[in-house]
């Protein structure tokens, strides 16, 4: 398993013109600015096209509220979009106090006896990302007892922007799920879009693109 990037690294844009010019980068969170969104909010709106996932917010029910269906993302899966349900641990100042490991892992276990999802992305908010809940822990024995990939989310709102969000879900999806299942059917010209916003069916706009280029694409249904 690859190591998981340092927040440090991954706001250093070497591309950017104006990171070569500021003492910070240009990604760098500012104390008290929320204008926006958060990178959590970046995160789950890049990682919802995975529709055959639970999405879990392991946090406060207003992280979720903030975040749920407030994208119209639409996917290509063809079965259940289990987006369309709102997962939260909804961690209350009990759990602030004594942890809220043990509610993060009763809520996976509930999700897999009522959903059978194909895999789960549990996200850390600012709450719980501040009262040290190991994330990465409860996803290994989550994963080791249900037999699908649990996949530990890092991007608690206050590490930065919404964009940086997005990238920090792509390198979740990167270092945790993808590479470990092939598909069916492959071709040499295979791609993989990481990261791909798709809001409100962007993607439906190029996909034709890649199919006259003879590049495989994941189906796209009709929009």
């Amino acid at each position: 398993m690859a190591d998981k990037p340092k927040i440090k690294e991954l706001l250093n844009e070497s591309a950017c013109e104006h990171n070569q010019t500021k003492q910070a980068a240009c990604n760098a969170p500012t104390p008290g600015a929320t204008t926006g969104g958060c990178a959590f909010e970046g995160a789950q709106i890049s990682l919802f096209p995975y529709a055959d996932a639970a999405h879990l917010v392991h946090g406060p029910m207003t992280c979720l509220a903030t975040s749920w269906e407030t994208r119209a993302t639409k996917t290509s899966w063809a079965g259940r979009d289990l987006t369309q349900v709102g997962f939260t641990t909804d961690v209350s100042l009990n759990d602030v106090v004594f942890s809220g490991e043990e509610k993060l892992t009763a809520s996976i276990d509930y999700i897999m006896e009522k959903y059978r999802p194909e895999a789960v992305f549990v996200y850390a908010t600012c709450v719980t990302a501040l009262i040290g809940d190991d994330l990465d822990q409860v996803c290994k024995l989550a994963a080791e007892k249900h037999g699908v990939p649990m996949i530990p989310v890092h991007a608690p709102g206050f590490v930065g922007s919404k964009n940086l969000g997005s990238r920090l879900g792509g390198e979740a999806a990167l270092r945790d799920l993808i590479g470990t299942k092939e598909p069916e059917k492959t071709t040499p010209f295979d791609i993989n879009l990481i990261g791909e916003y798709n809001v409100t069916g962007d993607m439906w706009q190029y996909s034709h693109l890649l199919d006259e280029l003879g590049i495989s694409a994941p189906p796209i249904a009709p929009s």
